[in-house]
């Protein structure tokens, strides 16, 4: 793979404040006592109004869509699918609503912040499409935050091992745990969802404590 190092530093992103803890993470384990499809579909849309971002593309709660995801509740029931061909098979099914709606949230939220897309719109599809990974996953961290800090450190986590694991592919590090110890190159992934280094390295020195 093209070691693009250079040019993955040399991005800069508008800074902008991190709104942080929209939905606190209690709000959730309220809907544990549901049990059916149509009063979660309810339940998560009108939390989903806190956020400070507009949701896109929700999956269909409990009717098939061609080519879209399904959710599926039930007492012991909590599966996200996917419909295609006429039918459905189960992507992942979770131990509980709380689970379930962070992956729902993840589906839902725009895939890039505002400062993401200006980088975005500078770039080349082509030529630049690893970079433009690298800016969602970005984006997913700090709307995940956005929610709560709870959703935002498994987001944090998961999506700081593709950056590490990103950077071995790259040849930049030999081993990902050789990666994850550049705080520069970590930083750097956190800043370009428009992040200030101070809180990229909050949540660094975060992470790496855990």
């Amino acid at each position: 793979m093209e070691n693009y190092e250079s040019k993955l530093l040399s991005i800069n992103t508008d800074e902008v404040p991190l709104i942080k803890d929209c939905i606190a993470y209690a709000e959730f384990s309220f809907l544990e006592s549901i049990k059916t499809t149509d009063a979660y579909e309810c339940a998560l849309r009108k939390l989903a109004e806190k956020l400070p971002y507009k949701t896109f593309s929700w999956p269909s709660f409990g009717q098939y869509r061609e080519d879209w995801y399904r959710v599926e509740v039930g007492e012991f029931r909590h599966e996200l699918q996917y419909c295609e061909r006429g039918s459905c098979q189960v992507r992942e099914s979770f131990e509980n609503l709380i689970d379930l709606s962070y992956q729902i949230l993840k589906i839902v939220s725009c895939s890039l912040t505002p400062s993401s897309i200006k980088i975005a719109e500078a770039l080349d599809r082509i030529k630049d499409q690893r970079l433009l990974i690298w800016l969602r996953m970005s984006s997913e961290i700090c709307h995940m935050f956005q929610i709560n800090h709870n959703f935002g450190m498994r987001m944090l986590k998961a999506n700081v091992t593709w950056m590490c694991e990103e950077l071995v592919r790259m040849r930049v590090f030999n081993k990902p745990a050789d990666a994850f110890k550049s705080e520069k190159h970590i930083v750097q992934g956190l800043t370009l969802s428009g992040l200030s280094k101070s809180a990229a390295s909050q949540l660094y020195n975060e992470l790496k404590n855990t």
